[in-house]
């Protein structure tokens, strides 16, 4: 079985007994996809069904009921296992590039001071570093030195990198902040797509608008969560609500002058004891805004400032390699290079996309603010309104409506009806 997770969470989220209308107007999935996939878990999981006076299929499942799927499938399993895995290895692919960082700036940066120091040693006049006289004693003492100043440099600019990044900042857009490793990666690619979720909220939105209105609703009221409500024809015979429709099984309903209201009988039931599940249903669906990283400011200065370091120690040590004709040299400083520009390029080329992206949500938004006015500011809202009362309904699920449970066998309930 393929469990919808959306339809696990929401079963979960109300109280582990739902209605498909319920779980349908809590998460967004399709109605036939709510029934069949209610159906299916309560089967694989030992779930029970009660059926009411008028037809309705109430499911009740286990609190372990995921526990029981997992117990039951192989492939669940399996999937749970691979999903473990690519987590931790998708962990540690984000920090490797912050260790990769770290490691060509130390790896560049210590060649150019080798680099540097014997040229200053070959020259001087005294020395001759193979010979153990003074010359050589002095030497060997400078390299100490200068190797011991590098380390004490070193140590101490770790340390205060060490205190100042890569503890935890906190943030109040983030849940756990990012350690300055993870930071390196989210400066790199970024933190994926804020509205991965959009098409999951904009129909639980939808949902929850009509099962607080009992059930009905008009095209108005539903365009400021669509992307698209088309023009001349299509906006006024109100096409784009054929989705909708189809989503919850909806009929539209023609008033005495002509306009369109829309009725959704699977969406007018739920169960009285159920928790509070309908929040306030925002008037507009809004996408989030894309960020460039949700690296702190200082994180985010540190990474780019290493960046730009490294690139520099890259080209300088490529002007002092210059002449030293070794075709593995060749290829390590092209490496070096390509890896480099990238660290640079990526960042950059992303800063402007995200920028476009983040205007084409604004753009987005407002246009479905704007339907938002139109609901506010047409006078014939109000006469579809009345006419849509009429379907207007809400069924509340009590104890004593259920007239069969699969729960008990049928001849013991057929007693306790009868008594």
């Amino acid at each position: 079985m393929n469990a919808n997770p959306q339809l696990m969470t929401a079963v979960e989220q109300l109280g582990y007994r739902v209605t498909c209308a319920d779980v349908v107007t809590h998460s967004g999935i399709h109605l036939e996809a709510a029934r069949s996939g209610l159906l299916a878990l309560a089967n694989q999981t030992g779930g029970h069904l009660q059926v009411t006076d008028t037809g309705e299929v109430i499911y009740v499942l286990a609190p372990d009921f995921r526990q029981v799927l997992l117990r039951k499938s192989v492939k669940l399993r399996a999937k749970a296992l691979l999903t473990k895995i690519w987590s931790i290895g998708f962990y540690l692919i984000k920090i490797s590039f912050g260790i990769l960082l770290i490691t060509s700036i130390s790896a560049v940066y210590l060649t150019i001071l080798a680099i540097t120091l014997a040229a200053l040693f070959g020259s001087d006049s005294g020395g001759d570093c193979g010979d153990f006289g003074d010359g050589g004693g002095n030497c060997v003492l400078a390299m100490g030195d200068w190797g011991s100043s590098s380390s004490s440099a070193g140590s101490s600019t770790m340390t205060t990198f060490n205190n100042g990044n890569l503890a935890p900042i906190r943030s109040k857009t983030q849940r756990k902040p990012l350690n300055f490793l993870e930071a390196v990666f989210s400066v790199l690619f970024g933190d994926g797509n804020p509205n991965a979720d959009l098409e999951q909220r904009r129909w639980s939105y939808i949902g929850n608008l009509i099962h607080r209105q009992q059930g009905v609703a008009i095209g108005e009221q539903i365009a400021p969560y669509l992307d698209d409500v088309g023009q001349g024809y299509d906006r006024e015979y109100e096409n784009y609500m054929l989705p909708v429709l189809t989503k919850f099984n909806g009929i539209p309903e023609v008033s005495p002058t002509g306009q369109l209201v829309y009725h959704f009988p699977d969406l007018q039931t739920t169960i009285k004891d159920a928790p509070e599940q309908f929040k306030r249903v925002p008037q507009s669906l809004r996408e989030r805004k894309w960020k460039f990283s949700k690296a702190t400011p200082t994180q985010t200065n540190w990474a780019i400032a290493l960046f730009a370091a490294n690139l520099v120690g890259i080209g300088v040590l490529a002007l002092m390699l210059q002449g030293i004709a070794s075709t593995s040299i060749g290829i390590a400083m092209l490496i070096l290079a390509l890896y480099g520009v990238g660290l640079v390029v990526i960042p950059s080329c992303r800063y402007f996309w995200v920028k476009a992206q983040d205007r084409q949500v604004r753009n987005r938004n407002q246009f479905r603010h704007q339907q938002v006015k139109i609901l506010q500011q047409n006078d014939m809202i109000q006469e579809k309104l009345d006419y849509a009362k009429q379907f207007a309904k809400q069924h509340l699920i009590t104890d004593r409506d259920i007239i069969y449970t699969t729960e008990e066998d049928a001849l013991s309930q057929e007693f306790k009806r009868l008594e």
